[in-house]
């Protein structure tokens, strides 16, 4: 009698230790699909924000917010925009673009000038 009583609370014992390791796993397996359901959500809203122009614009200008008193989170988002070659090369062409563009204004200004309107443009200024 003894012997089954023993055995009878050394099986609920072990019931009632399984069943806290059972719950723990289900839990983590439905934080595992939480979390890849709010990957898959963020991935959307990143998608939505790339597509659209307006978007861009407020996130580009959000990011600049966050990171002007960060400097090295500022490196950080400079060096990964340079690193993309095609944005590199958009970003070299649009700032030597507009200093070109002034200097070959000034340039061509100055040949269309006959040398006596060149010489009084300069004692003027």
């Amino acid at each position: 009698m003894l012997k089954k009583n023993l055995i009878a609370v050394f099986v609920l014992a072990l019931l009632f230790a399984f069943v806290p390791f059972i719950n723990a796993q289900e839990k983590s397996t439905e934080k595992k699909e939480s979390k890849m359901m709010q990957d898959e959500d963020m991935q959307k809203c990143m998608d939505k924000i790339a597509f659209d122009e307006h978007m861009r614009g407020m996130m580009m200008q959000k990011m600049i917010d966050h990171t002007i008193s960060d400097s090295s989170g500022m490196m950080q988002m400079c060096k990964m925009m340079m690193d993309n070659p095609e944005m590199h090369k958009m970003m070299m062409k649009m700032m030597h673009g507009e200093g070109m563009m002034k200097h070959d204004m000034m340039k061509d200004s100055s040949k269309t000038m006959d040398k006596s309107e060149h010489e009084s443009h300069h004692q003027k200024n």
